[in-house]
């Protein structure tokens, strides 16, 4: 989120103090992510360590802490993993609130840089361990499982909106706006969803393998420090999926493979690509991407202008030539 959450600094500082027995003295809000139930700071402690803090609210996925961690352990060390507290639970309850603490990485991330051929290759290999990696019965009942139905809450938001749209006065600059520009694809934006739904009923016949999934591996959550290392980030929507659900981020078009995507085949290693699950997963992304930024301005609370404005910004890039509807389409070529 672009601002702060509703949560005095001062419980946050007691409640890392208690349960991971820090020193802390200070407490940096950061404006990143579009999460509207997740918020991030950098803490500093009177040992001169650094860490990256995550403040969730509301659902809160355990496998989003069990698989990095087990991966790091498995020896993925490119895995940043939250980091356990005083009774060894990977994250600390303070009211109707979550803390993840994080080794903080001092570092750009990849698409603020860009990857050289180097990193794509190397970011390949990663993928490739990551999806190698077999878990405990005990873990493995905690990650979801991809069943190629759009999630409800995604749906449930689309159809808010539609009813918002059509009978609420809005008032709001940024409501009005989004608004405007929602009726004018309302057409599209049906057939975005009516096209996924009729591709996940199609998946549901194909027996697909599947694997741990990050799920969001776009290169904003790939980390880059100033040795040129790599580091993964960000296991909210880890699941077991086929792997198309990652290479959806990496791979181009059926019919013209990019020097970036070679280089990150060889890494990744020689591999069968199911398409029709490419575009499964390019829609999907774009209903995502639709609901999440539709909710920040219309439904989500405690949500400021910053927040909202930007969150207009980006639903409307969804639909500009060579973004994410655009590739959706491509897909299907």
């Amino acid at each position: 989120m672009l601002e702060k959450a509703d949560l005095a600094d001062s419980l946050i500082i007691d409640c890392l103090q208690q349960k991971f027995g820090l020193a802390i003295v200070s407490l940096e809000f950061l404006p990143i992510g579009n999460d509207s139930t997740a918020w991030v700071y950098k803490v500093s402690t009177a040992q001169n360590h650094n860490y990256f803090l995550k403040v969730k609210r509301g659902d809160f996925l355990p496998a989003s802490v069990y698989v990095p961690h087990y991966l790091q352990m498995s020896g993925i060390e490119q895995i940043v993993a939250p980091l356990p507290n005083n009774d060894g639970e990977l994250w600390a309850l303070l009211a109707d609130y979550v803390l993840i603490l994080h080794p903080y990485i001092a570092a750009q991330t990849g698409m603020e840089i860009g990857l050289s051929t180097g990193q794509w290759t190397q970011l390949g290999a990663i993928l490739r361990k990551i999806h190698s990696t077999h878990f405990t019965v005990e873990i493995e009942l905690k990650i979801p499982r991809e069943s190629f139905i759009l999630k409800s809450k995604w749906m449930r938001t689309i159809q808010a909106l539609q009813e918002i749209l059509s009978q609420r006065t809005l008032n709001d600059v940024y409501e009005q706006e989004l608004s405007a520009f929602w009726k004018q694809r309302a057409k599209e934006i049906t057939n975005i969803v009516s096209r996924t739904q009729e591709l996940g009923r199609l998946l549901q016949n194909h027996a697909l393998p599947f694997v741990i999934c990050h799920a969001d591996i776009h290169t904003a959550n790939v980390l880059v420090d100033s040795h040129g290392q790599l580091f993964i980030v960000d296991w909210d929507g880890t699941n077991f999926a086929p792997k198309e659900r990652d290479l959806m981020f990496v791979v181009g078009e059926r019919s013209n493979t990019s020097d970036q995507e070679q280089a990150f085949l060889n890494g990744y290693g020689v591999t069968e690509i199911n398409w029709l699950a490419i575009a499964y997963y390019r829609y999907e992304w774009v209903v995502q991407e639709i609901a999440e930024y539709a909710e920040l301005v219309f439904l989500a609370t405690n949500i400021g202008d910053v927040t909202k404005q930007d969150a207009v910004r980006a639903f409307q890039q969804l639909f500009y030539s060579g973004d994410v509807v655009d590739q959706a389409r491509k897909s299907e070529n």
